[in-house]
């Protein structure tokens, strides 16, 4: 999922509560860094607001930019280089936006834990199908900070963290680029960047 602020609540040690422990609707930008158990870390600007997400990412030598618009049921796929656009309709089961986590994950306090050498509070959240993922929130910047999957096949760390408004035009697509209608096609970790990697409790 990308980056929020987190709501800590005064609760015992392996409390249970429905709902991410962070507000996903928080406008901020950070640079997102997944590292697979097996394959090259990659790193993403992300900047999120109130559900929007736009992502870039360098991929083999091009720019590749990803705006996600579930207010639009939209995902745009900007190619810089060929100043195409790739159009595709939003589907939630394929880009698992953050909203998803709070409205559906089950979070538990596991407690105190140091992540990328930040005190922070480890959560671990199962999701409605049962999937399995812990994240690590710093209380002092009330940003998330690192999380991953129970088979430990992706960590996705969070850096940079900003709080504050995102520009409007950060999320539509350039007026000047040729836009080409897409039929949805199966998600490919990586391969059109979001908020969350959509395998993140798998």
């Amino acid at each position: 999922m990308v980056a929020g602020c987190c709501v800590l609540q005064s609760k015992p040690l392996a409390a249970q509560a429905t709902g991410a422990p962070f507000d996903v609707s928080q406008q901020y930008s950070a640079e997102m860094v997944l590292t697979p158990k097996e394959g090259q870390a990659m790193t993403q600007k992300i900047n999120s607001d109130n559900g929007k997400v736009r992502s870039e990412v360098h991929m083999s030598g091009m720019d590749m930019i990803s705006i996600i618009r579930p207010d639009l049921k939209k995902v745009y796929t900007v190619m810089v280089e060929q100043k195409m656009v790739m159009e595709m309709p939003f589907d939630p089961t394929k880009y698992a936006v953050p909203a998803n986590f709070q409205k559906e994950g089950n979070f538990e306090l596991i407690g105190p834990d140091t992540a990328e050498g930040v005190a922070c509070i480890k959560y671990k959240m199962t999701s409605k199908d049962g999937k399995v993922a812990f994240f690590w929130i710093d209380p002092a910047k009330k940003a998330l900070v690192k999380m991953m999957p129970e088979d430990g096949s992706m960590t996705v760390v969070w850096k940079n963290f900003v709080a504050g408004p995102q520009a409007a035009a950060l999320f539509e697509p350039p007026a000047d680029y040729k836009v080409m209608s897409m039929p949805s096609v199966p998600h490919m970790p990586g391969a059109v960047p979001g908020a969350m990697p959509s395998n993140a409790g798998k």
